[in-house]
């Protein structure tokens, strides 16, 4: 097992976080960790509930709504919510070309030339999220691999 601290450039990537809080919570992520080495940290944006992330008062909102209308995109930026996930390397190297397939099909079949990783990342999670006994079924594979 190698000695090396796996963590070592931790500290300077939390130190380009501007927020100390997002610093703590990075900090806290990565050390409960389990021994798995092979891990990729991961970031995506997922949907966030938009009273959780809703600071501006209603008045702005009718600007927001006419730039809105001019994104294509099934959601605007502000209503997501960075996560850190761990995945293996190999997961998520099958998952990025996953995503350039969908990519590919939704040009070719759809005229979709814009995907957007948070569109595609949030797609994933709710397919994963309504596919629970799928869910059930890769992790006990996992498990017996």
């Amino acid at each position: 097992m190698p000695e090396e601290n796996r963590f070592a450039g931790l500290s300077e990537a939390v130190d380009e976080d501007d927020s100390d809080d997002s610093a703590d919570e990075s900090t806290s992520d990565a050390e409960s960790v389990d021994g798995d080495s092979s891990a990729t940290t991961v970031e995506y944006d997922s949907a966030a509930d938009e009273t959780a992330t809703d600071d501006e008062p209603s008045a702005d909102s009718a600007d927001g709504e006419s730039t809105d209308a001019d994104d294509p995109t099934a959601f605007p930026f502000d209503a997501t919510e960075k996560k850190t996930v761990y995945v293996r390397p190999e997961t998520i190297d099958a998952l990025e070309d996953a995503r350039a397939l969908v990519d590919a099909q939704l040009r070719t079949d759809h005229d979709v030339r814009d995907l957007t990783g948070r569109e595609f990342y949030d797609a994933v999670f709710r397919l994963a999220a309504a596919d629970t006994d799928g869910l059930i079924e890769e992790l006990l594979e996992a498990r017996e691999e």
